[in-house]
């Protein structure tokens, strides 16, 4: 019976709702799944899997803007993250250690690789994009993020390998072979598509991302439901200090509920982060994508679906909710066979368990 360590990054919560999958499969084969994190991602797989052994992993606590350009922000803090992605790889050599793991997954800590086990890299930016007066180094961060997965024996992409149906487009293309130990494992999703339920819900708006952009955007949005006569549900996404006062707003769902509350609702209204690309695809639903500012990656899933016809998406800063809602009807939405992106997945992980 195998021991897995899995270590999910701690910006936002779609680096530890894919890594739910991953768990369940593992689980299947019978393997020993260990958990160490920080943050809310963290606290998001203690409430999936109260059974789990979790370690806390030193946090990144990135400080995040107000304004548009989150990068630079970003970037006066490289020395703090350096810092972190070292402690986190002495604390993972002493984990690997003491508790005899046979395997590592990391979903993008880069510090979570192990001299003397096996260890999985997770992630869908092989491309790393920067904004525009940043667009020089763009090259630079490119060879430092390959240098950096390297340090793993293989690299694990959520998505096809098949450019047509890549849901993450250019972010995730190996570009003549630049990462040899490469497998795309499928769309992970922690839902899977239900029988149709019966709609209970014109939309609903799922907040996710950091502060202070998350807030902002939900008083810019929640001001727009309270105006309307939609029939809405707000999931403010926020596990801590989550007490709300209006009726139709939850601060968090578990897997299962929040697949019902989806599944009963006509339209999406969502940040376009990778995570909720492949959930939305998974589970057949329409969207309306919006990009938290200064976020390139972001940006580019949101022009890239627009552009494809799929999502309508539109800025934070001049969002209108009816317009987004009346201009959305002429775009298709996304599906997706959950169950090929299952058996990609499966696939790898037997890879993993016998090779």
């Amino acid at each position: 019976m195998k021991k897995i360590l899995i270590t999910p990054l701690d910006w936002g919560l779609g680096h530890a709702t894919r890594c739910i999958p991953i768990i369940h499969e593992l689980s299947k084969r019978g393997c020993t799944v260990l958990v160490a994190g920080s943050g809310d991602s963290l606290l998001l797989l203690k409430r999936e899997f109260p059974h789990l052994t979790f370690f806390n992993l030193p946090a990144y606590a990135p400080v995040y803007s107000r304004k548009q350009n989150m990068i630079l922000k970003i970037v006066i803090q490289i020395p703090k993250f350096i810092a972190t992605i070292w402690k986190e790889h002495l604390q993972i050599e002493r984990l690997a250690e003491q508790h005899n793991i046979d395997f590592i997954i990391s979903d993008n800590r880069y510090g979570c690789w192990c001299s003397k086990t096996p260890s999985i890299f997770i992630t869908h930016q092989l491309h790393i994009l920067m904004p525009g007066r940043l667009k020089w180094i763009e090259p630079l961060v490119g060879r430092l993020n390959k240098w950096l997965i390297r340090k793993f024996s293989h690299c694990w992409i959520p998505d096809y390998i098949d450019e047509k149906f890549r849901l993450s487009g250019k972010l995730s293309a190996n570009k003549e072979a630049m990462l040899g130990e490469v497998t795309y494992i499928g769309p992970l999703s922690r839902f899977r598509r239900a029988d149709s339920l019966q709609y209970k819900y014109d939309l609903v708006f799922v907040l996710s991302g950091p502060e202070p952009q998350r807030s902002i955007f939900e008083e810019k949005v929640c001001l727009q439901l309270r105006a309307s006569s939609l029939r809405y549900l707000v999931i403010r996404g926020v596990l801590t200090n989550s007490v709300s006062t209006q009726e139709n707003e939850i601060a968090f769902l578990d897997t299962k509920d929040l697949q019902a509350i989806i599944s009963q609702s006509l339209m999406v209204i969502a940040r376009s982060g990778y995570s909720t690309i492949m959930d939305l695809a998974v589970l057949g639903k329409k969207g309306v994508l919006v990009p938290t500012p200064g976020q390139p990656e972001q940006e580019y899933l949101a022009d890239r679906w627009k552009g494809l016809g799929v999502f309508y998406s539109a800025s934070q800063h001049d969002f209108n909710l009816l317009e987004a809602l009346e201009k959305s009807k002429s775009y298709t939405g996304l599906k997706i066979d959950g169950g090929q992106s299952n058996q990609l997945l499966s696939q790898a992980v037997d890879a993993l368990l016998v090779g």
